[in-house]
C-alpha cells in the first residue's frame, strides 16, 4: 500500500513538472525560461530597436520628451485620428476605455521604437489592421501619418527627431496597408 501511494505521488510530481516545462518553455536545465519569440515579433522588434539608436547617444525617446513629451504627442495625435474623416469612421462607438487603451498601446509602441523603457505588448501590426472593413489602404495610413506629424509640430518637435519618428511610423506601412 505504502509503495502504491509512493509511486502515485511520484507519478503526480512528474506529471506536474512536465506541464510546468510545457507551459513554462523551461529549459531541460529547469533553471532558467526560455522565451519564444516568432519571427514576426523578432522582425518588429529589430524595426522598433533600430529607430532606437539614434546617431547620438542622446535617446530619441529623450529628445522627445521622455514619457510625459511622448504622452502628449500621442494625446494629440489620438485627437486628430479620431475626428480625421479619412480614418476616424474605424473608431465610431468606440467606448472610454477603448480609446483609453488604444492610447496606452500606442504610447507603448512609440516609447518603445524611440529607445524609451517601455515595451509594447499589443497585438502586431498585422494581426490588429487585417480584415477592417475591407482593410487599410495607403489613404488611410497617410491620414495616420499625417495625424503624427502635425502631432509633432503642435508639440514642438525638431525636425530631426521628427523625421525619425516619421521614420519609424512609414516602416509600418507594409505592415498595416493591405491592398
Amino acid at each position: 500500500m505504502k509503495l502504491s501511494k509512493s509511486l502515485g505521488l511520484l507519478l503526480t510530481l512528474i506529471c506536474i513538472t512536465v506541464i510546468a516545462v510545457t507551459t513554462f518553455r523551461l529549459s531541460p536545465s529547469f533553471a532558467r525560461s526560455t522565451p519564444v519569440m516568432s519571427a514576426q515579433e523578432s522582425a518588429e522588434k529589430v524595426t522598433t530597436d533600430l529607430i532606437a539608436q539614434g546617431a547620438s547617444a542622446r535617446t530619441l525617446y529623450a529628445k522627445l520628451g521622455r514619457h510625459e513629451g511622448l504622452t502628449k504627442i500621442i494625446d494629440t495625435a489620438v485627437g486628430i485620428i479620431l475626428v480625421d474623416p479619412e480614418i476616424g469612421k474605424y473608431f465610431i462607438g468606440l467606448g472610454t476605455h477603448s480609446k483609453l487603451r488604444l492610447r496606452e498601446l500606442l504610447v507603448a509602441q512609440f516609447c518603445q521604437a524611440a529607445g524609451g523603457p517601455c515595451v509594447y505588448t499589443g497585438r502586431s501590426m498585422e494581426l490588429s489592421h487585417s480584415g477592417m472593413d475591407g482593410g487599410l489602404g495607403d489613404n488611410e495610413f497617410n491620414a495616420f501619418a499625417n495625424a503624427v506629424s502635425q502631432a509633432l509640430d503642435q508639440n514642438g518637435v525638431n525636425p530631426s527627431p521628427k523625421a525619425e519618428v516619421m521614420a519609424f511610423v512609414e516602416s509600418l506601412r507594409d505592415k498595416i496597408v493591405e491592398n
